[in-house]
């Protein structure tokens, strides 16, 4: 990923922070034909002493099933709060040119495929559950429908060798333009509007 100096951030409660906040990223490897092969997903980032590692399950009918289980290379696209930015919320004594601002973290490593895929259904089953009110609990079901239902995707682990974060919100603006975007988003309608502006105050805020 390019990551300008202003932009980038290796801080690991900063990148363990997007992946639980935005979840469901892209998984990448390369396909038999030379193209590149992405599956949608939800992922959890995982911390020990070895390092980090992301875990998934995707259909064993899909054509990446191959890379998991010949260990292949693979990257874990993460995309936070992004939103565009108009050059009518910048000081207009300074003519400037719209952008994009986003957040985003790249994990690339090697796929494992994981013998038991039941584990990591609990584990994600519980995350996704921990904010209900009456969370809904795996361990419920009938052992046999589980065993049915298991053969149908094939569990990894993406045993992480290097992960880069990328922040692009503003840090390298003037105050009074940043402070502009951050007031025309939480303006806006639109949720990710407003959580982009969350994400620049915090940088904003952190501002030597």
């Amino acid at each position: 990923m390019y990551r300008p100096p202003a932009f980038a951030f290796d801080d690991e409660v900063e990148i363990d922070r997007l992946i639980e906040h935005y979840p469901f990223g892209v998984l990448v490897t390369a396909g038999s034909d030379g193209f590149p092969r992405a599956t949608h997903l939800p992922m959890l980032a995982q911390r020990s002493e070895s390092g980090l590692v992301l875990i998934g399950h995707i259909a064993r009918a899909n054509p990446q099933c191959d890379a998991i289980q010949a260990g292949a290379a693979a990257l874990a696209v993460f995309t936070g709060a992004h939103a565009y930015i108009s050059p009518s919320w910048y000081d207009p004594l300074y003519p400037q040119v719209p952008t994009w601002n986003y957040s985003a973290v790249h994990a690339r490593g090697y796929l494992r495929e994981v013998s038991e895929p039941q584990a990591i259904l609990a584990r994600l089953t519980a995350h996704f559950e921990a904010n209900f009110e009456r969370p809904w609990e795996f361990a419920k079901l009938d052992a046999s429908f589980v065993e049915q239902q298991v053969r149908g995707i094939v569990a990894f682990e993406l045993l992480v060798e290097r992960i880069d974060g990328k922040a692009k919100l503003s840090q390298n603006r003037e105050a009074r333009d940043t402070a502009g975007a951050i007031a025309g988003l939480r303006a806006s309608g639109e949720p990710l509007d407003r959580e982009c502006a969350a994400e620049m105050q915090r940088y904003y805020d952190r501002r030597p």
